[in-house]
Parts: C-alpha cells; sequence; structure tokens
C-alpha cells in the first residue's frame, strides 16, 4: 500500500491511551516513557509523520471519565476513513468473564469490580466498529493482551463494506504477563513497547523500504523470545499485513519511491568496492531497486552478481563455475539492459555467448551491436573473434605466452548441457508470451519488422527469402517482449543502421 509520505494523515485517526499512577495496582513509570516514546515516533517523519489533529491522547483517565473515553474512541475512529489506529500501555486484568479489561488510575483489582472499573477492550472493539477506516490496527502492550482475540476478536465489522484488513499486535499471550523494565534501569520502558520503537528507528537490516507491521513484529517477536522476555502475539485479517506504518532507516535498505536511481546505483557501488561480501544481499537489493526504475548500470551489476563475478572480486578470488540458473538470470539481465540501449549490456552478453554458450554467431552479433553504440572494448573483442573465426580458431584457446601452441581445448559435456539448458530456458519463457506457440511467436515478430523497414514495399521487400529468414531467426534471438515487440522492432533497425538491411542480412549468413 502506499508509503508513509505520500499517506493522507488528515484521514486517518490515532487513539493512544496509557495509565502509569494507580490506586489498586503498582505505579509504573517505564509505561509514562513508553507512552511518550509511541507519541513521538507518530510525529517523526519516519512514520509520516501524523499530524498532531489526528492523534488523540488519553492519559492516566479515571472512572469519572471512562464514559467520555468510549465516546472519544468512536468520535475518533468515525472520522477515520484511511486508518484507525489505537495503542495502549498499562496494566491489563480479566474480569470473572475472562474478557480483557485496560486499566484506568481507579481500576479495581477484585474481579468483581474490573469490568465496571476498567475499560473492556470491547469498547474498544466497538469503536472499531464503527469507523469506515480501510486499515484497523490495535498494539495492546498490557498483561493478558492475548485475551483480545478471544469470542468477538474481529476489529471489522461484517455489516460494513469490505475493508483492506485489520491488524492487532499483543505483548503476551492470553493469561500471561507482559514485562517491563525496573527503574534501576536508566530510561526505563516496558520491553515490547521498546522494541517497537526501537525497530522502527533503527531499520530493518536487508528489508523493503517501507516496513509493515509484519516486518516490525517479526524483529520484535525474534528479539524478545532471544531475551527470554514474554512471546508476542498477533492476528492479521485480510491484507493488513501489506500496510506500511514507517519507513526503513536501515542504511542498507532500498531506496524510497521517488529517489534517484544514479545515487542510488553509486552508493550500492561504492559499498561494493569497500565493504565485505557479507553486505552483498543488501547491496544486491539496492541494485535491484535502481533497475527497476530503468537504470541500465544496475541491470549490468545484477548481471555480474548473477555470474559470481561480483563476490569473487570481493573476496579477492576468481570467479568460480557458473551453473544454469545463474547463466539465466545474468542473460536476462544483460538482455534487459541491451534492449533499453544500454552499450555495456551488449558486451556482456557477447562474452556470455563466447565463453559459456560456445555461440560464435550470436557473440558477434552482440559484440557488433555494442561497438555500434560507441563501446571500445566491444569493438576490440569483435576484431579479435572476427580474426579467430576467419583463421578456424576455436574461441576457447588461448595464448600461451610461448612458442609452443596450446592444445584445442573441447568443449566439456557440461559446458555443452549448461548452455543448452540456460538458452531453452530462456527461450520457453519468451515463448510463455504466446502462450507456448512458436509459429504465432514468428508470425508477429514477421509483421513488426515488415512494418519497422516501411512495409511490404520498404526496405524489407529488397531481401530474398533466405535472407529474411536469417534476419527473423536474428531478431527472434533477442527474445523481444511481446508487449514491446514494436519498439523492439524500430531498435532492432536503429541498431542495424538505415539502409543497412541487405548488408546486416549478408553479414548474418558469414
Amino acid at each position: 500500500m502506499t508509503d508513509p509520505a505520500s499517506r493522507d494523515h488528515s484521514r486517518s485517526r490515532a487513539v493512544l491511551m496509557g495509565t502509569w499512577d494507580y490506586t489498586d495496582f503498582d505505579n509504573v513509570p517505564a509505561v509514562e516513557r513508553s507512552f511518550s516514546r509511541m507519541r513521538n515516533l507518530l510525529s517523526d517523519p519516519v512514520c509520516g509523520p501524523w499530524p498532531e489533529e489526528s492523534v488523540t491522547l488519553l492519559k492516566n483517565r479515571d472512572l469519572r471519565t471512562l464514559g467520555t473515553t468510549r465516546v472519544q474512541l468512536i468520535d475518533a475512529f468515525v472520522q477515520a476513513t484511511d486508518v484507525a489506529f489505537f495503542y495502549f500501555v498499562g496494566h491489563g486484568i480479566y474480569d470473572h468473564r475472562e474478557r480483557l479489561c485496560l486499566t484506568v488510575s481507579d481500576t479495581r483489582i477484585d474481579s468483581n469490580y474490573t469490568a465496571a472499573t476498567g475499560l473492556p477492550f470491547e469498547a474498544v472493539r466497538d469503536a472499531f466498529h464503527a469507523s469506515r477506516a480501510r486499515i484497523k490496527i490495535a498494539v495492546l502492550d498490557c498483561c493478558y493482551a492475548g485475551l483480545a482475540t478471544e469470542e468477538y476478536g474481529l476489529l471489522s465489522a461484517s455489516r460494513l463494506p469490505p475493508v483492506a484488513g485489520a491488524y492487532l499486535l499483543m505483548s503476551s499471550s492470553a493469561f500471561e504477563t507482559s514485562w517491563y523494565e525496573r527503574e534501576s534501569v536508566a530510561d526505563a520502558q516496558t520491553y515490547f513497547t521498546k522494541a517497537i520503537v526501537d525497530t522502527v528507528r533503527e531499520g530493518v537490516p536487508g528489508g523493503p523500504a517501507g516496513l509493515t507491521f509484519d516486518h516490525i513484529f517479526g524483529v520484535v517477536a525474534d528479539q524478545l523470545v532471544e531475551n527470554g522476555r514474554p512471546e508476542p502475539r498477533r492476528r492479521v485479517e485480510d491484507h493488513a499485513a501489506s500496510w506500511v506504518f514507517a519507513y526503513n532507516n536501515a542504511p542498507d535498505a532500498p531506496p524510497a519511491p521517488g529517489v534517484d536511481p544514479d545515487v542510488v546505483f553509486r552508493e550500492a557501488y561504492r559499498r561494493e568496492t569497500r565493504e565485505g561480501v557479507e553486505r552483498l544481499p543488501a547491496i544486491t537489493a539496492a541494485y535491484r531497486a535502481a533497475a527497476a526504475a530503468g537504470h541500465t548500470p544496475s541491470m549490468n551489476r545484477l548481471g555480474q552478481i548473477a555470474e559470481g563475478r561480483v563476490q569473487a572480486r570481493m573476496q579477492g578470488i576468481e570467479p568460480g563455475p557458473v551453473n544454469a540458473a545463474a547463466l539465466l538470470e545474468a542473460t536476462q539481465w544483460y538482455t534487459r539492459a541491451s534492449e533499453a540501449g544500454d552499450p555495456v549490456g551488449p558486451l556482456h552478453l557477447g562474452q556470455l555467448y563466447e565463453e559459456q554458450y560456445q555461440d560464435q554467431g550470436q557473440a558477434l552479433y552482440w559484440y557488433s551491436l555494442a561497438a555500434r553504440r560507441g563501446n571500445d572494448a566491444a569493438r576490440e573483442r569483435l576484431t579479435a573473434l572476427e580474426q579467430r573465426v576467419r583463421l578456424g580458431i576455436d574461441t576457447s584457446r588461448q595464448p600461451d605466452g610461448g612458442g609452443a601452441e596450446e592444445p584445442e581445448r573441447q568443449a566439456s559435456a557440461t559446458d555443452v548441457t549448461v548452455a543448452r539448458l540456460a538458452a531453452d530456458e530462456l527461450r520457453q519463457r519468451w515463448l510463455a508470451d504466446w502462450n507456448g506457440s512458436e509459429p504465432l511467436a514468428l508470425a508477429q515478430c514477421l509483421d513488426v519488422l515488415v512494418d519497422a523497414y516501411g512495409g511490404p514495399y520498404g526496405e524489407w521487400a529488397a531481401l530474398t527469402d533466405a535472407e529474411q529468414g536469417r534476419v527473423i531467426t536474428d531478431f527472434v534471438a533477442r527474445l523481444p517482449r511481446r508487449a514491446d515487440l514494436a519498439g523492439a522492432a524500430r531498435r532492432y533497425r536503429e541498431d542495424v543502421g538505415p539502409g543497412n538491411l541487405r548488408n546486416h542480412a549478408a553479414g548474418l549468413r558469414r
């Protein structure tokens, strides 16, 4: 769903309730600090922020204001059409019917008076039912919070139009206490709220640009359990799990929407050259985010990562063998970059076809394309490969630096199998756009090529049937996407050069 910056918080309402001064219970200063931290979190840009007029604060209420509290809950949530958010921190208690009650300052411990002197969670649920908000969130940091899911536990209302969902986070299970730090700890807080706020402020390494409560809950639950604290609980309805609560503040988080992909690329590349291989997943995520915005250098880096070249370079070792899946992924990234007009993508494709697929014809094609786009390295490789082809020298042979000629290396069975599997997989994925029908794919490719070359009486008509067949085969080798078929044909014509189709077809024969 929408990120915090683009969300209109004026259509949302948050009610924060906390009680830390009591008559029958121990006072808990840690609760006041947690309440303040949650309020400050909503005011922080990491969450949007929420405007002051969208947040209602209910602090240290007593019996005289319980009726007013119920009214304020309903008033707030009735106004919410986007998000209705409720947070409670303080003592929780259950009544004689085992219903959760949220305490106020003068709530009685005696179970005969609990429901009469506290705020039953059912009152909160009733306020949610009155709301037409798309998302309904309740965060309960109190003992016995898990009772909130017992009987009538849904926060949404079936009599209202469908909502996007509800999310209930609880600091403990039913009949389990929640913990807080003692005052001997500096800046003591409740463990659950502290974990939530700290997680949001620090971010989730390796997580997405926007954090949902699912992302936050996973980190919080792991942290609390590892430290021997009560295990929190959650209940999710419909699509609330995908609602973005905050930006990801982690240094390696992908960029938020709208960030310049070139800036993202430069930062990712800086980290690639300076940090250890353990940071490669986060670096890869940054490249993917930039590539999703059409940034071709990032696509090429992702191809290098798939080949294992980046990891090897970070470890100071030589790259190892490339398996079929990695070869396929690298080919796809380089192809995407090439289709977008990048001069480096086709160079990498030429290297793959020459060294991995053992296909000199395709290697010559991609080197030639990169050279026409001004890539000097591709021009050098093209010249060298053309020379070897003319002399009949196998492309896998390398000079040994001495006078003796190295025996010709034959492609191993493994090389051939990997190349064939990757090529077959690429073609099958390409044909899936045409429901697996190769005749249909070829027919449509022919149609767009004819159109790109001036129709049946244009440049295309000067080709013989054999030349047309070679050009179609060459075009199909690019695996153009069906949705962009006409654009791919135009780019093909630009790469070949106006008026150069016949010479290009003759070169394909060689």
